[in-house]
């Protein structure tokens, strides 16, 4: 318990501090951003969300994945135990920064690049949407199908329905 209450102070902690000047410019640069029409840049804020939550359904299918080697029966594990359960798989060293930074800084970069090349495309072509378009669609899918097979992966058996429904459609598509 003292591992969990240390991680929600730190936390706590590290997002206080300076609170109202990291409001301040997060105001001015959101207000920015959306006064100046940056869509790329709209557009990446919601894929860094899309990442944020694939992350986060990782720690909970770890945190469950730990529950079980800890002998809870899966019946028996509540959506919320999972998240609970991510601050002891770090202390346990199932989680590491290494599945949050690495993954993390790969795919905005992959993002960056593709959407740059996209736009490269685009703009040679005269056509200012299908290459970007595409390529945006292409990873907020991959991310999202990731977070779907993380919820699955931590228990969730109505998600897994949906994947298989996915996965019947995606090879339909592929086999004509």
């Amino acid at each position: 318990m003292g591992e969990i209450t240390n991680f929600f102070e730190e936390a706590w902690r590290m997002m206080t501090e300076s609170f109202a000047l990291k409001a301040l410019l997060a105001v001015v640069a959101e207000v920015g951003i959306y006064v100046l029409g940056l869509k790329h840049i709209q557009v990446l804020g919601i894929f860094i969300m899309l990442v944020f939550l694939d992350l986060l359904t990782k720690w909970s299918a770890i945190g469950y994945q730990m529950l079980i080697d800890m002998g809870a029966k899966p019946e028996n594990i509540s959506g919320y135990a999972k998240y609970i359960a991510i601050p002891a798989a770090w202390g346990k060293g199932l989680i590491s920064s290494k599945h949050m930074r690495r993954p993390f800084i790969t795919k905005v970069l992959t993002y960056c690049i593709a959407t740059a090349g996209a736009w490269c495309f685009d703009f040679m072509a005269g056509n200012y949407a299908f290459a970007v378009n595409l390529v945006w669609l292409y990873l907020a899918s991959v991310e999202f199908l990731s977070i779907l097979e993380n919820m699955r992966d931590g228990g969730n058996s109505t998600i897994a329905g949906l994947l298989d429904i996915v996965h019947s459609k995606i090879d339909m598509i592929l086999k004509k």
